[in-house]
């Protein structure tokens, strides 16, 4: 056999049955030395029988005492990758994977062949096909794969006594007999009994496993989830303060060249593209009437531009122009801002509190008290005018599709007219049903419409609703 391998097998019988042996002091120092620095030379002590030991231990398959070896004892060691490369194939076979990773990755950098790493983990993949077939009850393939494993990671040892070791301790762990190497081909040694109690455990064992990893990946993913909403926020907030920096200084400038003022367009205001789409409507359209649920930035924008429309348009009439507002905070600062354009008589500006609204379809909303003005209206215009309504109030906090009875209002005095209905807020899924009960409605009517969205900051969406014939 060998002296050599009789003293193996002593060894590590030695350690099975005996105490735990305790670190021999060290023979041989590793002397280190910081060159960059200029450091004083350091002594560091390692046991000089450890890649000994290591190695019985994993021929013999005592991967317990083997995934002891930390890397801190390992890092002085002048065999530190093979003792690296020993502890991941212990780890391999422990199921720790996140340290089998580890260990492998110690002892490529410290080192070792590519050769030898795929050698020794291919013969893990083997030792762990062997285990499985035991299990199964497939003796003859279970020697094999043993037989493999040692084969693979130790050439030129004495394999059938090391797959002996190897097998009885692989057994011993899984609660089996010991397999018969004689045995006819398709008979299995192993009881039912024992086949079945095996099995139950390596599944108990996957089972906690499963359940480890699951309640990692909910962790992680609540992590991420944290992560991804902190981005978001800092995010939208820089890039909010990036958008007032701008329009703060393009209103200074604007104020500088031409004198005048216009309100901010962040926050509670409309947003830049949803007031240039605006814009683009009123100058594309000529629009007698405009009516606009909710005041604020887009009234002055409204007055704004119809003025200079007026200013081109000789003789012709300008388009009328209301917008009602609930709140009086609102209304006095829209009324502000209209004074300091110089378009305070261009705007029937309206303060209407929010009055129960009674639907068609049964429901009742908080709406702005309006009815009384557009029917006023209604009566001093002609029936086949063009009209364009802008929805933007009132605020989605006052109930489930608050903003609903705009469209209804408006249907029910301008029959025979020619409406265009822009409505803010897209991106929100109350805005989204709000736009399906106005084509319900609309086809009640007996009307047609076409709608069309448009991609901003906050979307928007326009129903278009031509003369009826």
């Amino acid at each position: 056999m060998g002296l050599p391998m009789f003293t193996a097998i002593a060894n590590w019988l030695r350690l099975r049955k005996g105490p735990p042996v305790k670190q021999q002091p060290a023979a041989e120092p590793v002397v280190l030395e910081d060159a960059d620095e200029g450091l004083d030379a350091h002594l560091v002590p390692y046991d000089e029988n450890l890649l000994e030991r290591s190695r019985t231990q994993w021929q013999f398959g005592d991967w317990q005492s083997l995934a002891e070896l930390q890397r801190e004892t390992l890092q002085h060691h002048p065999d530190r990758a093979k003792l690296a490369l020993l502890a991941a194939g212990a780890h391999q076979q422990l199921g720790n994977m996140t340290a089998a990773r580890q260990f492998t990755r110690l002892a490529q950098d410290w080192g070792c062949s590519k050769k030898l790493i795929s050698q020794v983990l291919i013969a893990g993949v083997h030792n762990t096909l062997g285990r499985a077939t035991a299990i199964a009850g497939r003796s003859q393939q279970a020697l094999g794969h043993f037989q493999n494993a040692v084969k693979i990671a130790a050439p030129g040892a004495d394999v059938r006594l090391l797959v002996q070791a190897r097998v009885r301790e692989e057994l011993g762990q899984l609660g089996l007999p010991a397999l018969e190497a004689q045995q006819k081909p398709g008979v299995s040694t192993i009881r039912p009994t024992t086949e079945i109690s095996a099995v139950q455990k390596l599944s108990e064992d996957l089972q906690k496993q499963h359940a480890t990893l699951s309640e990692q990946i909910k962790q992680q993913n609540a992590e991420m989830v944290k992560v991804r909403q902190s981005l978001e926020r800092t995010m939208k907030s820089e890039m909010l303060n990036a958008a007032q920096q701008l329009e703060a200084f393009m209103g200074v400038q604007n104020y500088l060249n031409h004198g005048e003022h216009l309100p901010g367009m962040h926050g509670w205001p409309i947003s830049p593209d949803f007031a240039l789409y605006l814009v683009e409507l009123i100058d594309g359209n000529d629009y007698d009437l405009i009516l606009e649920f909710g005041s604020g930035t887009s009234t002055v924008v409204i007055a704004k531009a119809l003025a200079r429309i007026a200013r081109q348009q000789h003789g012709k009439p300008a388009a009328v122009q209301v917008a009602f507002e609930h709140l009086e905070q609102y209304h006095a600062q829209t009324q502000a801002n209209l004074q300091h354009a110089g378009l305070l008589e261009a705007v029937q500006l309206e303060l209407a509190p929010l009055a129960d609204f009674k639907a068609l379809n049964g429901s009742t909303y908080s709406y702005y008290s309006c009815h009384a003005a557009l029917h006023k209206l209604a009566g001093q215009l002609s029936s086949d005018i063009k009209i364009l309504i802008i929805v933007d109030g009132p605020p989605a906090s006052t109930g489930k599709h608050a903003r609903y009875p705009a469209v209804p209002s408006v249907l029910a005095g301008f029959k025979g007219a020619h409406i265009d209905i822009l409505l803010d807020d897209y991106i929100r899924e109350d805005e989204k049903e709000i736009v399906q009960l106005w084509l319900k409605d609309i086809e009640v009517e007996g009307l047609t419409a076409q709608m069309s969205t448009r991609k901003m900051e906050k979307d928007a969406c326009l129903i278009s609703i031509p003369h009826k014939v």
